[in-house]
């Protein structure tokens, strides 16, 4: 898988983990799981009032049980109130069939001092046993562990760099279309900012190659606006990307996650062709590098 691709999957995937919660992240874990592991790993469904005797997956070859915990906002009573219960469920039922009890979870930062305690504490009451927990970087081993067509299969097709050469004017339309319903903001920053603002915005390297990467169709973006019949198109586009970018940066955002969202907001909630994706990608490329979004280099960086 050539670099860009590889880094596009990379900020979806993130995208889908932070996303994803409840059943969708159980689903969004099973398929990763499925693919990775055809004819060992089992999905486990609740079935009527028995439910699923607290048992989200099971991996045969390796005698993993998994419980996987999702909730939209992790808090540490709830978690290990959470554990306690289904493990304590779990063992009368499956103990002769598993040797790892695995707790999954969708938390991006880990987990915290308490709940790896209570799992080391497990690990202590019951020897024969094994307690590992599976977060952002397990699940994300698994997944880039597939064939490309895998993973394309989970997380949609993702654009190349053949796709950037070819996208045109059509692609662009759409995407500008989508965001364009917002005022003019008059007096807009659009002059031309230098490389070294990547560098000042902390993104990680995967967000850094598709900025850098789709800026070589920057000056289509740029040739669309200044050829299109409305003149203020640009100024409707430039003040929809940043009064979004502001709100997002008040919310304390993150700085790949904004990047996220605001390919998100230009693209739409559904991801499109390779095409439509390299199109969203080269708007934001351009307007990273013209106007008013994300931080700018501090003095001294100018260069």
């Amino acid at each position: 898988m050539e670099i860009y691709s590889r880094s596009y999957y990379e900020v979806v995937f993130e995208r889908d983990f932070l996303k994803k919660t409840g059943t969708t992240f159980q689903d969004f874990f099973s398929e990763i799981m499925e693919k990775r592991y055809p004819g060992d790993f089992q999905r486990v469904r609740p079935w009527g009032k028995l439910g699923d005797r607290k048992n989200d997956g099971y991996l045969r070859s390796k005698r993993m049980l998994f419980q996987v915990y999702a909730p939209n906002k992790m808090k540490l009573a709830d978690t290990l109130d959470k554990i306690n219960e289904d493990f304590s469920g779990a063992l009368p039922y499956w103990e002769g069939h598993f040797d790892y009890w695995v707790f999954t979870h969708n938390s991006r930062q880990g987990l915290s001092g308490d709940v790896l305690k209570r799992l080391l504490e497990l690990e202590k009451e019951y020897p024969h046993l094994k307690f590992p927990n599976w977060g952002y970087e397990e699940l994300k081993n698994e997944l880039f562990s597939l064939a490309d067509i895998d993973i394309a299969a989970i997380l949609g097709p993702a654009p190349s760099m053949r796709d950037v050469h070819n996208m045109g004017y059509a692609e662009l339309k759409i995407v500008l279309k989508h965001i364009s319903n917002k005022e003019p903001l008059l007096n807009q920053d659009i002059s031309p900012t230098p490389n070294k603002k990547i560098s000042s915005n902390g993104f990680s390297p995967h967000v850094e190659t598709l900025i850098r990467d789709s800026h070589i169709k920057a000056v289509l973006v740029e040739k669309f606006f200044t050829e299109y019949y409305d003149p203020e198109y640009g100024d409707k586009i430039a003040k929809a990307f940043n009064d979004k970018y502001l709100e997002l940066k008040s919310q304390n955002t993150l700085p790949d996650n904004i990047f996220m969202k605001l390919q998100e907001f230009a693209g739409g909630a559904m991801r499109g062709s390779p095409k439509h994706e390299a199109a969203v990608l080269a708007v934001l490329a351009y307007l990273f590098e013209r106007c008013d979004i994300f931080e700018k280099p501090r003095s001294g960086e100018e260069s």
